[in-house]
């Protein structure tokens, strides 16, 4: 029993620690059409970063920072808005960590092919506690939003994979599936191609 005890002990530190960095491509964010809100909800990083969008156009070079750096010489604090305008299609946010020198985005992976975004529509996932009542009444305002959390550093710089370092939210928009993720159909069109396949291999034995 005890032995049992000390693996959940063992496993509930991994979890608390994080589960390491993402590998399979995530959910993709969308814009639903009309104007799209971006929300500074919370930093936990001592890097400095900036958040930008990269895609689609026009592109955003400066939404937020979370340290005065460079030409954003006003950090963002919680509630913080800025209108990107009208927007439809999947939108790609860019992280530039200027303290490293490192620039990441939300839809595709670094160098080591790990992801630096996590993207949800429960902020719970971030593992950082509740909104505030004031940033819950804020969001209330606005529909369909997306949260979307980074993780500010690579492999060699020591990442703890937490996306939590900087998390956004953004009015208008829904998580959809990464282009680089075959969707179920795709998927069972292809278990039934091998299917065949080896159907017709077997035949052929056979005579």
């Amino acid at each position: 029993m005890k032995y049992g005890l000390a693996i959940l002990a063992a496993a509930a530190m991994t979890v608390a620690a994080g589960a390491g960095p993402v590998t399979s491509p995530p959910p993709v964010i969308s814009a639903l059409g009309g104007n799209v809100t971006a929300i500074y909800i919370f930093a936990d990083a001592g890097d400095s970063s900036i958040l930008g969008l990269g895609a689609p156009a026009p592109a955003v070079s400066q939404i937020f920072c979370n340290h005065p750096t460079g030409s954003c010489s006003t950090a963002g604090t919680p509630g913080d808005i800025m209108s990107l305008g009208n927007r439809s299609g999947m939108l790609t946010f860019t992280l530039d960590n200027t303290t490293k020198s490192t620039w990441y985005d939300s839809t595709n992976p670094d160098g080591d092919g790990n992801y630096h975004a996590k993207i949800t529509t429960n902020y719970a996932d971030f593992g950082v506690g509740t909104l505030s009542a004031a940033l819950q009444a804020q969001l209330a305002g606005y529909s369909n939003i997306t949260f979307v959390g980074f993780e500010d550093r690579n492999l060699a710089q020591g990442s703890d994979w937490d996306y939590n370092d900087l998390i956004f939210a953004f009015s208008n928009t829904a998580p959809t599936g990464n282009p680089g993720v075959p969707e179920p159909l795709t998927l069972s069109l292809l278990g039934a191609g091998l299917a065949g396949v080896f159907g017709l291999r077997r035949l052929k034995k056979k005579s």
